[in-house]
């Protein structure tokens, strides 16, 4: 939040010395007095309304990230994968013993096949993963709107508090001064208008401690958000290296077209586009595509890190 700069608190300052030159110039036990105090009784009433009618300075309207998309999504993508890894038993090496005697031969293009079946499974994972990015993209834009209107609130109560300082030290030297010369005047001063201020004081510190509380509570949530965003990117786009990659693998290993019909929509899914960085080989083989699957073990472990520690996160905001 911005901090009130010198110039400014020298203002405020000014016009609480004016406020307060204002208020002994009226007779004490006037109407006119009672009216000037309600100027104090209405300070940073308005934003603190604001506040409540559109609960910014709640820490109960702070959404979490939802992540339990994400845990489905990376579960169903990290059975697919188990299932598929290449030196799996029996899928590019030896099967179990036939008779317990002769290692069974891998058949390269029943492994192969088998992606292609697998197909609508990985597009359902990867489809559920992008609906999981997408909301919190849309809860980030809601995040950045709130916060937005947040912003001007608490540099308004925080110039409140200024003010409602500057006037109570100045309402207390001004009543010292005059209580032995004007007691009721100097009554006045002390038990109601520094009552009425410091009530103020007190009301306004208890908002503006909780709207700050809150628009802390929504950076962190907006951080943690952007995180699972770069992990679910990440993890898609993995994904699809090791489907482009089992492509090449299959033509060299198993002199068989693996076509995936879904390969373009789940290349575009991939926002960060990781094979542009790891171009497949022409000559991927066994090695090449095993390396893919510890690359998408290796992006589905750290977006589960990452999903798992948001919740602690926003437990313990000090973390």
């Amino acid at each position: 939040m911005t901090a009130i700069t010198k110039r400014r608190h020298a203002e405020l300052a000014g016009q609480a010395m004016k406020y307060v030159a204002e208020l002994l110039l009226i007779e004490p036990l006037s109407p006119a007095f009672d009216h000037k105090l309600e100027a104090l009784e209405g300070l940073g009433r308005d934003e603190i309304a604001q506040l409540s009618a559109r609960h910014a300075g709640s820490l109960a309207h702070v959404a979490p990230p939802p992540t339990g998309g994400i845990a489905r999504a990376i579960m169903g993508l990290r059975n697919l994968a188990q299932s598929l890894e290449p030196l799996r038993q029996g899928n590019l090496t030896g099967g179990a013993k036939r008779f317990g005697l002769i290692p069974a031969k891998p058949d390269p293009k029943a492994y192969f096949r088998r992606y292609r079946e697998a197909q609508g499974e990985i597009e359902a994972a990867l489809a559920a993963l992008t609906r999981e990015r997408d909301a919190l993209i849309r809860a980030n834009v809601t995040l950045e709107s709130e916060q937005a209107g947040l912003t001007p609130l608490i540099a308004s109560l925080s110039e409140h508090a200024l003010f409602a300082e500057e006037i109570a030290l100045t309402l207390t030297a001004r009543a010292e001064a005059l209580a032995p010369r004007e007691p009721m005047k100097a009554r006045r001063l002390q038990s109601d208008a520094l009552h009425t201020v410091q009530t103020r004081m007190r009301d306004i510190a208890e908002a503006r401690a909780l709207a700050m509380q809150a628009a802390a509570l929504r950076e962190i949530v907006s951080a943690t958000n952007t995180r699972l965003i770069e992990g679910i990117d990440q993890a898609t786009a993995t994904m699809v290296l090791v489907l482009r990659t089992a492509i090449e693998a299959a033509r060299l290993i198993a002199s068989q077209e693996l076509v995936l019909d879904g390969i373009a929509s789940l290349r575009r899914a991939a926002s960060n586009l990781i094979e542009e960085d790891d171009p497949v080989s022409s000559d991927a083989g066994a090695e090449a595509l095993q390396s893919a699957f510890a690359k998408l073990y290796d992006a589905l472990d750290r977006l589960d890190t990452e999903r798992a520690g948001s919740a602690a996160r926003l437990a313990d905001p000090a973390r």
